[in-house]
């Protein structure tokens, strides 16, 4: 699973600009009401921990005598020109609502220290946010392409079947007529955007690059109803997502430099489930890249994800094992169908709230558990389509990776495999890489944005080569 929801709080930001004061025969402010201009990039940071903090800035035009808009940023966790809802200024009151993430932020400016002091609000949950002026910072890193790039890149939408909404996103493909491999990246669970952006990372869009120069064609796409692309994603499963990925490899069928012969998936995290589920249905996918992808079901996999991540914040191993007897209750509660869903609603509460959650925020986590995402995660089993495949498959994982563990995962994988006799598939587990596949230390979700490197260029390496030859081999 990729940390990839946009998760502090939550992040929605509605800025309604209006001006106290006027009235309909006096356009003219009278004086003593200060007009205060929050046009500008105001950034603070949020402590979402006792040990980690993390940095969230809007970047607001308009004037006191017009509507402001605001865009939302949060550079680690790569949400960049996020449109907010609203935006609503009374005075020194500045109020943004971010309905799409639940959330807002309500401050008061300080003319003495020229901050915006307010209160940042998400399902729930609250905490003080200082806004000051700043200069907007570039968030690329060191292995993001720089252009003019040595091939094509191109943006482009494509119709998602069976629903019929317009998915977009971008094709890089070499110089040349063709055919070439063409390959459909897939990311994990949570809204992405076409080059898989988080943690101030986007490793979609290296990943891309280094395929595209090693002679492939690569189509990624922004994730159904983020960025650019339509649809809706709030009562969406995995079942949902490997539509949009199917429609994606039928497009690319579609264009006359892809060699239909050649065409794979390569999917990241819970998009390693996803590549498995179009692979089964559709015979037109021709070879599988997992990384990081699971090989149990959704149940087993949080349980694991949750003790590996605390093993890895040096908790206590009494407390992690409260933990897991805490989660594995409230999942079996959830999936428990002998109960009715307010019975099961009640019992979760029960349970929550004794753990110092406040009311809110024992709802919130309702919310999340009760989804059809969450309810289908739990007990989608990857074994099921994985046996069913006789493609070439490059499982991929690291010693790192907190997440998706690759002791637990890799070898359920390669026994799916077996199990169909499947014995085209190549595996490799790196050392010391997470679940981004970059060098980690501790391989805590906490590193990710501190690490500079995006994508191990190790493994780059071994996925380009896989798809351009060593698959033929197998």
């Amino acid at each position: 699973m990729k940390m990839s929801k946009i998760v502090l709080l939550g992040l929605l930001v509605v800025l309604l600009a209006g001006c106290a004061g006027m009235r309909a025969e006096e356009p003219v402010l009278p004086e003593e009401t200060e007009v205060i201009d929050f046009t500008g990039y105001w950034e603070g940071e949020l402590a979402v921990s006792p040990t980690s903090s993390l940095v969230i800035g809007f970047t607001i035009t308009g004037s006191g005598q017009t509507l402001y808009e605001a865009l939302l940023q949060i550079p680690t966790q790569g949400v960049r020109d996020f449109a907010v809802s609203s935006v609503q200024v009374e005075q020194k009151l500045l109020s943004i609502g971010i309905e799409q993430l639940q959330a807002s932020f309500d401050g008061t400016y300080d003319p003495e220290t020229g901050q915006i002091v307010g209160t940042f609000d998400q399902m729930g949950q609250s905490l003080p946010l200082v806004l000051r002026l700043s200069d907007q910072k570039d968030n690329s890193r060191i292995q993001d392409p720089q252009k003019p790039y040595p091939y094509i890149s191109e943006d482009i939408a494509f119709t998602q079947s069976p629903e019929g909404f317009h998915l977009a996103g971008t094709i890089t493909r070499p110089i040349g007529e063709g055919p070439f491999p063409a390959v459909v990246l897939v990311s994990g669970s949570g809204s992405q955007n076409r080059d898989e952006e988080l943690m101030g990372h986007r490793p979609f869009l290296v990943l891309a690059d280094a395929l595209t120069r090693s002679g492939v064609v690569v189509l990624r796409y922004d994730d159904r109803g983020f960025a650019e692309s339509q649809g809706d994603a709030s009562a969406s499963t995995t079942l949902d997502f490997a539509d949009d990925a199917e429609s994606a490899v039928r497009y690319l069928l579609t264009l006359p430099f892809v060699d239909s012969d050649n065409v794979g998936i390569i999917g990241h995290s819970e998009g390693g489930i996803i590549g498995p589920i179009v692979a089964q249905r559709n015979s037109d996918v021709d070879f599988l890249v997992l990384m990081a992808g699971t090989g149990v079901d959704g149940m087993t996999v949080l349980e694991d994800q949750s003790a590996a991540i605390l093993r890895s914040q040096q908790v206590p191993e009494p407390v992690i094992a409260q933990v897991g007897s805490t989660n594995q209750a409230i999942y079996n509660t959830v999936l428990d169908e002998s109960l009715t869903l307010d019975e099961r609603k009640e019992a979760i509460i029960g349970m929550l709230l004794p753990l110092g959650m406040t009311a809110s925020q024992a709802e919130a986590q309702l919310t999340a558990l009760f989804s059809p995402w969450y309810m289908t995660f739990l007990t989608l089993d990857p074994s099921v389509y994985l046996q069913d495949l006789d493609i070439p498959v490059l499982v991929l994982n690291g010693t790192k990776d907190t997440q998706v563990s690759a002791s637990l995962n890799v070898p359920a994988i390669e026994k799916a495999l077996r199990a169909g006799g499947n014995t085209r598939y190549t595996t490799k587990v790196y050392e010391n890489l997470n679940h981004l596949f970059q060098p980690a230390t501790t391989g805590s979700p906490e590193e990710y944005a501190s690490i500079e490197i995006t994508i191990d260029p190790e493994v780059l390496e071994d996925i380009s080569s896989w798809v351009v030859r060593d698959r033929l081999e197998l």
